[in-house]
């Protein structure tokens, strides 16, 4: 049987059949709406959807690029694993996490480099930092994209319409800076939102977008420690379902070689993807032991919120208006649901829930997916949510997961009270309807391209002075071998990445006392008695005597952020300690 089969309601079963075998040959794989098959005007709006969907992150990048965007703390950090990859020094697990806060007391990492290694093609064309932002600008591009073509294909230019709407009031919500930034939380939202449709493709019976449903998951699966918790469950249930789709297809095909290609390009790009995480589980440092060990080890207060706390992120999730249309600050902490918020976000749910009930049982595939999906992704978002350590449990880069299931949530619902209305309704709604979801994705995107700017970006209070230091210390110092070493306050972790990302760039061999707050920068990097030129000294305190044979080679005086009226002055010393 051809796989864009478009039937979706129960056949006439053979007289005598048993009820189980007639449900069995009721459920046949959900309607595909291809390209090929629309309408000229439903064409070209498709392609400026599309069109306007990959350029949304590229043109917030282009924003803040022109501004003097430059890379600094996390996301510098980030820019040398990139450049590794360049360099032979292939990483194998992602960024460090904060797992051992989780109860288990383990060092982990993100679970894969992924993201490195989508980066470093830009970085080697586009120069460090330029290739950084518009390499992750990219990445987001490609998760619209996705999300914008796997919805179409699910319900035609309405859903993709639907979906554009909910993806950039989600990208509005993080703000315009958001869609460039390569901090882990962040890049992995679009993606993660990209996964709940592609697994509704494959539970859906669509088994032509498997090779895309192995990347967007390996990709989410990744990037970070809070979209393997809640994407996981997801894609298991998508393999379990899928392969049942697989087998049934094999026995009733007269010609299954599209599926065979299918699979076997499906299996070589999970292979290559996660050949890396695959070495280091061998070979290197065990991360995925580590991070199952965070997952099921728990200990005294670092044990979790529990169910009252996960409860209450579902609601504040769900409920009216659900977070992913609401405005957030991009490191700001999130509130206690109120009572309404309670009601109504559990009221969404369980009209959801309702809805899947009453498609389950008219057999649509399509629609009972979709549920489906929506009800296993909150369940895993509330089971993540209830680990949650005390401190990190209020704060938005932590539950990433409000954000994604909350949108697929009230698409799902729109969508399926679109499709319970009459076909009156929909002949008298469809125009109006139409406009106004155009409309909206406009204003929309509109507000999105007005957020990005340099003033409220990660670190961007103090790229130009970052820029400043680094460029009288290049200035100061000559190229060679150094050890770097920090003190001080905060500002030091986001001034010390951004001065090591900048003097490997020109060509300096760098070396750290790797440690628990150094480990992201890589083993290679660890400093072990070799042959050095002089130390770098890097710190924000306040003056003091060093010595004899220090040089002061830097100094700028720093305002963290624009509330901070407290300037921070940080200094960089040459220590002439070579033997």
């Amino acid at each position: 049987m051809n796989a864009d089969t478009t039937t979706t309601t129960a056949n006439a079963q053979p007289r005598g059949a048993s009820t189980a075998e007639a449900r069995k040959r009721s459920w046949r794989p959900a309607k595909i709406h291809r390209v090929a098959d629309l309408s000229p005007r439903a064409h070209v709006a498709f392609v400026a959807v599309i069109v306007a969907l990959a350029l949304l992150p590229l043109l917030s990048a282009a924003i803040v690029l022109s501004q003097g965007w430059r890379p600094s703390g996390d996301n510098a950090l980030i820019g040398l694993r990139a450049q590794d990859v360049l360099h032979g020094h292939l990483p194998l697990v992602g960024q460090p996490s904060t797992g051992e806060n989780f109860g288990s007391g383990i060092e982990s990492s993100h679970p894969g480099p992924i993201e490195f290694y989508l980066i470093a093609p830009f970085v080697l064309l586009m120069g460090a930092s330029v290739g950084l932002a518009v390499g992750a600008a990219a990445i987001n591009s490609a998760a619209l994209v996705g999300i914008g073509w796997l919805a179409m294909r699910r319900g035609g230019i309405e859903l993709m319409l639907v979906a554009t709407v909910a993806a950039t009031l989600l990208s509005r919500s993080l703000g315009g800076n958001f869609l460039h930034d390569p901090v882990s939380s962040n890049i992995g939202a679009l993606m993660a939102l990209c996964l709940l449709f592609a697994s509704w493709s494959i539970i859906a019976g669509d088994l032509r977008t498997m090779p895309v449903f192995v990347f967007v998951g390996t990709f989410t699966l990744q990037d970070h420690l809070t979209y393997l918790g809640t994407g996981a469950p997801v894609i298991l249930v998508a393999i379990v379902i899928g392969t049942w789709w697989i087998r049934r297809t094999f026995q009733r095909s007269t010609d299954s070689s599209w599926l065979r290609s299918q699979l076997w390009s499906s299996v070589a790009i999970a292979a290559v993807l996660w050949l890396p995480v695959l070495l280091d589980q061998l070979l290197g440092s065990h991360n995925i032991t580590s991070i199952l060990q965070t997952f099921t080890t728990s200990k005294g207060e670092s044990a979790g919120r529990g169910v009252g706390f996960a409860a209450g992120r579902v609601a504040e999730a769900l409920a009216p208006w659900p977070i992913f249309s609401r405005r957030v600050a991009p490191l700001g902490w999130l509130h206690t649901p109120a009572t309404h918020e309670w009601i109504t976000g559990y009221l969404v749910l369980l009209a959801v829930v309702a809805f899947g009930i009453f498609f389950f049982r008219l057999r649509r595939t399509d629609l009972t997916a979709m549920v489906a999906v929506v009800v296993v992704a909150a369940g895993s978002g509330f089971a993540t949510a209830m680990k949650l350590p005390e401190g990190a449990a209020v704060k938005a880069a932590n539950l990433r997961w409000m954000w994604t299931v909350s949108a697929f949530a009230w698409i799902a619902l729109v969508w399926l009270v679109w499709k319970v209305l009459p076909v009156l309704w929909k002949e008298v709604l469809g125009v109006p309807s139409l406009v106004f979801g155009s409309t909206a994705v406009v204003v929309a995107m509109a507000a999105v391209v007005s957020s990005s700017d340099l003033s409220t970006d990660r670190d961007g209070a103090i790229a130009k002075d970052t820029t400043t230091l680094i460029a009288n210390v290049e200035r100061e110092v000559p190229e060679g071998r150094y050890r770097v070493k920090y003190a001080g306050g905060s500002v030091v972790l986001s001034i010390g990445p951004a001065l090591v990302h900048d003097l490997e760039g020109r060509g300096d061999d760098l070396y750290l006392d790797i440690g628990p707050f150094n480990r992201a920068y890589g083993d290679h990097r660890t400093y072990s008695d070799q042959e050095i030129d002089g130390t770098l000294l890097v710190t924000a305190e306040a003056d003091a005597e060093y010595p004899e044979g220090t040089r002061l080679v830097g100094r700028q005086r720093f305002r963290v952020n624009s509330e901070d009226e407290r300037l921070t002055t940080v200094r960089v010393y040459l220590v002439d300690d070579a033997p």
